[in-house]
């Protein structure tokens, strides 16, 4: 059985309670954040990693990419580890006096 059938058979039978089912799912969301963020830096490195007999120009290019994979990797761990991932716009109301 997945740790999502234990979470949610354990609410549904209402043999665990709610904040520990909520700290289980945000361990899991947290554990596959880390895993994504690992594979997606290794294949990074794998794709974007300099080659032999490559001109400065071009290992500049693949650094600059290597780099924007590793922010991806780094916004990915940090989106879902807070559970966080968009961010939500200010609500205002544009008509109000106040």
């Amino acid at each position: 059985m997945s740790a999502y059938s234990q979470a949610y058979r354990g609410l549904v039978a209402g043999g665990l309670p709610a904040p520990d089912a909520a700290q289980l799912l945000a361990d899991l969301r947290r554990e596959l954040g880390e895993e994504l963020a690992a594979g997606l830096l290794a294949r990074s490195a794998e794709q974007y990693g300099a080659k032999p007999n490559e001109s400065h120009s071009v290992n500049r290019r693949r650094t600059a990419r290597y780099g924007a994979a590793r922010d991806a990797a780094a916004w990915l761990i940090t989106a879902t580890t807070t559970g966080r991932l968009t961010n939500t716009p200010q609500q205002r109301d544009n008509r109000s006096t106040a």
